[in-house]
């Protein structure tokens, strides 16, 4: 997968990520999700997320169970 350009939800800084989670929202939408490089105050963890597609979010889960199924058969 190509680097994603992230936007972090607080500083509104950019920076880009190799192979981001892919998560389903509340709303039934998918979305990229990364840790920003930068903490907030009291060195909170901060986040940024970036709507993608169905189909990025069927190819990680298949990385995954494949990924899972490499560990089971060692």
């Amino acid at each position: 997968m190509p680097p994603v350009t992230m936007t972090c939800m607080t500083t509104k800084k950019k920076f880009d990520v190799e192979d981001p989670e892919v998560v389903v929202l509340k709303n039934n939408r998918y979305a990229f999700k990364a840790t920003c490089p930068w903490t907030g105050k009291h060195d909170k963890e901060l986040f940024a997320f970036k709507f993608c597609s169905k189909a990025a979010y069927e190819a990680q889960k298949a990385k995954e169970s494949e990924h899972a199924e490499e560990e089971a058969s060692e």
